[in-house]
């Protein structure tokens, strides 16, 4: 596996001044870039989220979340994860399910519930795994989910961008909270206030402030270290999700 200089070398004679800026930063302080939101890998810089996100994809990667996840991966920060235990990850999913609001679970249920219409966004390769599964789960109880196209230039998304009502719902899956696509497509339903349940990796992202519902780990210890388990934590938080619904969805037909 490349080291994360060897991977800036490779791709630096399609670099702008900008980009180059981006690269020293990172290459200073890679480690400390590991539990950065794209916002704050942008100030520390002194660039913007887009630029952030151009050099990413320039690096090879899809999105933010990817290229972070290579640095925690990469052979500079092994030692930094090599005390994560079985132990570690039962304790992290505990504290998962322990610090999740009852105010937001019980909001998220009559969402999900009593919505119209109910639509996915997944920005990422480990998101989209996470939607699908989430769309199981509630299809299993007789709940449809329509996933969305993860691509800027859907025709699809746009209609549904312009059609949602507040009776809608919107489920949108972002590592960074802070992708372009998601914003885009956010425009016009956050302005007529249509519902947003957000699962994404960092509670202080763009996502997360304009979300009814946010379900995110930024807030777990060790975060650096439990970066690369994040999306397995993600599907056992939908497990969790499904069957509180289970027992919400009995619960109000009792009454």
């Amino acid at each position: 596996m490349k080291k994360i200089e060897d991977l800036i070398k490779l791709h630096a004679s399609n670099f702008s001044n900008v980009d180059k800026q981006i690269a020293k930063y990172v290459l200073l302080n890679h480690k400390k870039v590991c539990s950065m939101s794209i916002n704050n890998l942008a100030e520390a810089a002194f660039v913007s989220t887009s630029s952030v996100l151009r050099f990413a994809q320039k690096l090879g990667f899809h999105g933010f979340s990817a290229f972070k996840y290579f640095l925690a991966w990469n052979e500079d920060s092994v030692e930094s994860q090599e005390d994560i235990t079985f132990q570690a990850i039962g304790e992290a999913v505990n504290k998962m399910l322990s610090d999740l609001g009852g105010p937001t679970i019980l909001s998220t249920m009559h969402y999900i519930k009593e919505s119209r219409r109910i639509f996915i966004l997944a920005t990422g390769l480990n998101q989209q795994y996470q939607a699908r599964d989430l769309q199981q789960h509630f299809l299993q109880q007789g709940i449809n989910m329509v996933l969305l196209p993860s691509n800027s230039g859907s025709v699809l998304n746009k209609q549904i961008s312009e059609t949602v009502t507040s009776n809608d719902l919107l489920i949108i899956f972002s590592a960074s909270g802070e992708n372009t696509v998601v914003k885009d497509f956010l425009k016009l339903p956050t302005l007529i206030q249509t519902p947003i349940i957000s699962f994404t990796n960092n509670l202080d992202s763009w996502l997360s402030t304009h979300s009814n519902c946010v379900f995110a780990l930024s807030n777990l210890d060790n975060n650096t270290k439990l970066n690369p388990y994040f999306s397995g934590l993600f599907h056992i938080l939908i497990d969790f999700l499904a069957l509180q619904f289970i027992s919400f969805n009995s619960n109000t037909e009792n009454k």
